[in-house]
């Protein structure tokens, strides 16, 4: 008990001399702040990312691609096989209808607002089915496509993004001219990052009328996946790939949210080899400071291990400092800020395993917490050579420089 007062003694003197030299206390916690806002700010952009598949992700619907496909952008899957489907059990039904939804995929150019940049969207072809199993979608503004003709709907992010999809705007996308009738959400969900019309029309444009890029099916429970997959497998002419609908999003968003991490982390890491030599350096100078009164506690006994804790337990309070400071700048600034995956120019595609979709960061709670600790791990690596340092001082050297 003796030695714990002895180290909270030391190290909350160590602390009243901050404010003595507030440069060197000041650039350490910014340093440390600067880094732990970096990390939040890249774990708050992949979190909210991965969030808005989460959000569209449904325990009890299954998605249907074709074999060796792990997207909807590579797959396409035979007419025949919606007969196959139908009779699989497990299959919910509404009214008699089998909920089971057929999927084209294409994509649409369009353009930034107020700036001169373009990139592509997805403009997807969708069956009436799908409006009863995605129960999150509903009209903002204007009126469903209608079957047959050459119109679409735009989703809420991408008509606030771009110019030239309000009601009323003509759109060439697939050799076609559409004309777009309305404005829906989805929710949180990344389909309100797309613009859809009706199966058919986007079969017709695309050429493309007896394959789909995917069949949403909705199942009459979460455990009835395995009955439905199984009898799905059983016929190796339609060749196809079941999965779980949050299985399928989590994989559509593990690329962008690694990539984001990866990039984000490196920066990270680099920034963080600054922070701790810088504030190894403030820690030496301070130790220096205080060599009269280290040595003072040498001499009456107490052990190196009092000395080179305490040293340590300030470069942790320091970062504590920085890392608590960062995170609620990331969480007051960037919190629910609107971002973007859309690639830059004219000739950008959608590429297959990252879908150009709008998100916002999402700081939560976990991301706040993680970049502190870093932020506490820095510290203590700073503090680690002082902490030695301090702890060999020769006591009869020290005394006498005073």
């Amino acid at each position: 008990m003796n030695t714990i007062r002895a180290v909270l003694r030391l190290t909350l003197a160590a602390a009243r001399e901050w404010p003595s030299r507030p440069v060197d206390t000041l650039v350490t916690v910014l340093g440390f702040a600067t880094v732990a806002g970096i990390l939040a700010a890249v774990l708050a952009m992949a979190g909210g990312y991965r969030h808005i598949f989460d959000a569209a992700a449904r325990n009890t619907t299954a998605i249907v691609l074709s074999r060796g496909s792990n997207s909807e952008w590579s797959s396409s899957v035979p007419a025949g096989a919606v007969a196959e489907a139908i009779e699989a059990p497990g299959v919910a039904r509404s009214g008699g209808v089998p909920l089971i939804a057929e999927d084209l995929l294409g994509s649409m150019p369009v353009h930034y607002r107020g700036r001169s940049l373009s990139g592509r969207i997805v403009l997807r072809g969708v069956s009436p089915t799908m409006f009863t199993i995605d129960t999150e979608l509903h009209l903002l503004k204007g009126r469903w496509f209608r079957p047959g003709l050459n119109e679409i709907v735009v989703g809420e992010a991408a008509e606030g993004s771009f110019r030239g999809l309000a009601i009323g705007d003509r759109v060439m996308a697939a050799r076609t001219m559409w004309t777009v009738v309305g404005v829906f959400s989805a929710g949180a969900q990344f389909f309100s990052s797309e613009a859809w019309t009706s199966l058919g029309s986007l079969q017709g444009a695309e050429r493309r009328p007896r394959t789909y890029s995917s069949l949403y099916v909705g199942l009459t429970s979460r455990g009835a996946f395995d009955r439905f997959t199984r009898v799905l497998n059983q016929n190796p002419q339609t060749a196809l790939h079941v999965m779980r609908e949050r299985a399928y999003f989590a994989h559509q968003a593990s690329g962008m949210s690694k990539l984001i991490t990866r990039v984000g982390g490196f920066f990270t890491t680099m920034m963080a080899a600054a922070a701790v030599f810088g504030a190894m350096s403030t820690l030496l100078v301070m130790v220096e400071a205080r060599r009269f009164e280290v040595a003072t506690l040498r001499a009456l006994g107490y052990p190196h291990g009092i000395v080179f804790t305490a040293t340590l337990l300030e470069g942790a309070l320091l970062g504590s400092l920085g890392g608590i400071l960062g995170a609620a700048v990331v969480y007051l600034s960037l919190n629910g800020y609107a971002a973007s995956t859309l690639g830059i120019g004219a000739q950008t595609a959608v590429t297959t395993t990252t879908p150009q979709v709008f998100f916002h960061f999402l700081v939560s709670g976990s991301t706040m917490l993680k970049a502190v600790l870093w932020s506490i791990a820095m510290g203590m690596a700073g503090g680690l050579y002082p902490a030695v340092r301090a702890a060999r001082m020769p006591i009869a050297a020290a005394l006498r420089d005073i």
